[in-house]
């Protein structure tokens, strides 16, 4: 029997099979080494899950805080800080930097200089600043609370303390534990009456934990009437 051609229609499904199969065989382009190159196929977008987009967001937090606590100018003591003391004190030290910053813009414009009765010029606060961080008195502002606001150059190293960390001191705290009481009943008494000073005897610590006996004078200084702030001078004694 005499074999029949195919039919058209069949031709041309055999035809497209063959295309699809040659398309499906790796091709190698030219100047390639010989591997076979393989169409790479995108994998859909993996969605996270709850729990997964939490843990990132942990992990994220952990890697700031870790980085705030390395800029802490505390040594290997901010090691020990938990996230709320790593905050605490990232304001204090915040706060510092930028009230020296307007004293320093304060300061650029000139001194502010007046004259007395007898024209003689007085000195401007440039001057009064400057004598409060050459003098060897340790000296310092301390809020209504003994937080130190600023101090100078002495008492930083009276107590052990950098210029950014003393910010951070607060003077009753520093005071040993058998003259806390006594010297906390003078800076209430100030608070309370009509006294602007008054003066005592205590230790203090400092940030090496060894105490240092002081006569503390304390200064009462009041805004519109009202108390503002302490100035605080230590004199060390023997």
């Amino acid at each position: 029997p005499v074999a029949r051609p195919p039919s058209t229609k069949v031709s041309l499904q055999m035809s497209n099979l063959a295309r699809e199969e040659q398309a499906a065989i790796p091709h190698v382009s030219a100047g390639d080494s010989g591997a076979p190159v393989v169409p790479m196929q995108l994998e859909p977008e993996k969605r996270l899950s709850h729990k997964e987009v939490e843990q990132r967001r942990r992990e994220k937090a952990k890697q700031y805080f870790d980085e705030l606590r390395g800029l802490l100018p505390y040594g290997g003591d901010s090691a020990k800080f938990d996230k709320n003391a790593i905050l605490h004190h990232s304001i204090a030290l915040i706060k510092q930097l930028l009230g020296d910053l307007d004293q320093e813009e304060a300061s650029a414009g000139g001194p502010q200089r007046s004259e007395d009765e007898n024209g003689r010029s007085l000195p401007g606060s440039a001057e009064f600043r400057c004598c409060f961080d050459v003098t060897r008195q340790p000296l310092c502002f301390a809020g209504l609370d003994s937080r130190v606001w600023e101090a100078n150059a002495a008492l930083c190293t009276l107590l052990g303390y950098t210029r950014l960390e003393i910010g951070t001191v607060a003077l009753l705290t520093q005071t040993a534990k058998d003259d806390t009481e006594a010297a906390g009943q003078h800076w209430h008494r100030l608070l309370n009456s009509p006294q602007n000073s008054a003066s005592y005897l205590c230790k203090l610590q400092r940030k090496d934990s060894q105490q240092v006996s002081c006569n503390i004078d304390l200064s009462l200084i009041r805004r519109n009437g009202k108390p503002h702030l302490f100035l605080v001078a230590a004199n060390p004694s023997l």
